[in-house]
This record gives structure tokens, C-alpha cells and sequence, in this order.
């Protein structure tokens, strides 16, 4: 019976620690308020800085090895080459009319299509 006590005492003790913490820790910010005080930054975007997208999205696809469409995405001459057709801002923006990409993914932040955009208008600097 000794042992029930210790036990239910050590567990009720765990209990109260543990939403003790989950409401210290809690900041009922929501995703609105978060995302206000995130800024985008477009200025002296170039090549480097949308790799993340090119390589790490697009050229999942567009590559050497993954032929698709006529549209390479693999390397700085290949966006370029890409990115001056037309298609691929359509594409990107889910344009009517054209395949949405990337394929069978979410569109594209805002922030990054205005990265994106940004680039394109600088005239597509590499570095």
C-alpha cells in the first residue's frame, strides 16, 4: 500500500510539473502575428541565393538525368536558359495554361517568388 502512495505522489507530481512547463512554454502567438515580423528580403538577390530552390526543388525534375520538357533547372546556364523561355515564371506563379510546378508540391512562398522575381528583374545576376 506504501508503495501506491510513492507512486501516485510521483505521478501527480510528474503531472503538475509537466503543465506547469507546457504553459510557461506556451506564447499563444499565432501564425499571423509570427509571420508580420517576418521580411522578406529581395535586394541583391543572385544566383547563389535561390539555390535552395533551383538545385534543391526544380532540379529534382529538370536535370541532366531527368530530362523534362526541354527545361534543365541543374545549373546557373540551365535556370537561365529556363527562366528566359517564359515558362518557368508561369509555371512557378500557377499561370492558366501551363503545368503548375513544382510538380506535386505546394506553389512557391510568396517571399520566394518575390526573390525569384527580383532576380529575373536585376537581369538574372550569378554572383
Amino acid at each position: 500500500m506504501e508503495n501506491m502512495k510513492k507512486f501516485a505522489i510521483i505521478f501527480f507530481t510528474s503531472f503538475l510539473l509537466y503543465c506547469l512547463v507546457s504553459l510557461i512554454s506556451c506564447t499563444y502567438e499565432n501564425e499571423e502575428d509570427l509571420l508580420n515580423e517576418f521580411q522578406c528580403d529581395t535586394s541583391e538577390i543572385i544566383y547563389t541565393d535561390l539555390t535552395y530552390i533551383f538545385s534543391g526543388i526544380c532540379a529534382n525534375c529538370h536535370s541532366e538525368s531527368l530530362f523534362y520538357k526541354g527545361i534543365k533547372m541543374d545549373s546557373y546556364d540551365n535556370v537561365k536558359t529556363a527562366v528566359n523561355t517564359g515558362k518557368v515564371w508561369r509555371a512557378i506563379n500557377h499561370e492558366d495554361g501551363i503545368r503548375p510546378m513544382p510538380d506535386g508540391l505546394p506553389k512557391l512562398s510568396d517571399c520566394d517568388l518575390n526573390k525569384i522575381n527580383a532576380w529575373i528583374k536585376a537581369g538574372l545576376p550569378e554572383n
